[in-house]
């Protein structure tokens, strides 16, 4: 019996830290500019609607909707310019009833389009972004 329950503690404990975000599943389908959080879609992009801006003194990118009720933001120490690449970079975005806001987090370089689009995942907190180089 105390066997058994081992068995079911361990495989409880194996399941529960397994939250199964990953960005080949979550981030590397989208061609769209986008902010997914833990599997979750915080912001898209449609260029009817939103706008793109860039400060390079800054390396900040940002997607804002055209009523300004909307929007993220993403800045980074170093300009992204290579897959696999490690930034640090922090990040603010609405959401229905906030703003919220994660700092100083690292961001891996997914993939890089040659259109600018720029495909960023931070595995520690399941975030992903996808920004345009302007």
């Amino acid at each position: 019996m105390k066997r058994t329950f081992i068995y079911i503690v361990t495989a409880a404990v194996a399941f529960a830290s397994c939250d199964g975000y990953r960005p080949e599943e979550i981030l590397l389908p989208r061609n769209e500019i986008s902010l997914t959080i833990k599997g979750v879609d915080q912001i898209i992009y449609d260029e009817n609607t939103w706008q793109l801006g860039f400060n390079d003194k800054k390396n900040e990118f940002r997607v804002v909707d055209d009523k300004v009720s909307e929007w993220f933001l993403f800045r980074c120490e170093t300009m992204p310019s290579s897959e696999g690449q490690k930034i640090k970079g922090d990040i603010e975005y609405t959401t229905d009833t906030d703003i919220k806001t994660q700092e100083g987090l690292t961001y891996s370089v997914e993939k890089i389009s040659q259109d600018g689009l720029v495909w960023l995942w931070n595995d520690d907190k399941d975030i992903g972004a996808v920004i345009k180089i302007l």
